[in-house]
């Protein structure tokens, strides 16, 4: 009967596997928040264009979206206007609401946004951008 070969101990393989999970866990801890916060942001858009089938005017639906976005990024604090500071970059210019005119009517919803990351070991801050869309369609329901 072969005698059974000595365990390597540790291989390439297993440091590679290693610094892999520790650089997986320091995405998560520096980006998680940034992306989780990003489906929020992306329901309040499918809400909104669900709106678009009962509203017909888009200007009332970007007030609501960003009643909603101050609800959710509020940081309590005051720019120089006395404006309240959300804790993301956004301006009503970057939420452009489209329409189709024909069969089928379709509303399409994008808003860009960016959101300051803090890296932890080094000390810095890094900007996300996020590119979100929503699309409804706005055709009558036939029963």
């Amino acid at each position: 009967m072969p005698a059974m070969r000595k365990p390597r101990g540790l291989t390439l393989i297993t440091v590679l596997i290693i610094a892999g999970a520790i650089a997986l866990v320091g995405w998560i801890i520096t980006y998680g928040p940034a992306y989780w916060e990003n489906t929020d942001v992306n329901r309040i858009l499918k809400e909104a264009a669900n709106m678009c089938y009962r509203e017909p005017d888009d200007e009332k639906v970007k007030t609501w979206v960003f009643i909603q976005l101050h609800r959710m990024f509020d940081t309590e604090d005051r720019d120089n206007r006395g404006d309240p500071v959300m804790s993301i970059d956004v301006q009503r210019d970057d939420l452009r609401i489209e329409r189709t005119d024909g069969p089928p009517r379709y509303v399409s919803i994008w808003l860009t946004y960016q959101r300051a990351v803090n890296v932890p070991l080094l000390n810095q801050q890094r900007m996300v951008t996020f590119y979100d869309h929503a699309e409804q369609d706005l055709s009558p329901v036939k029963w």
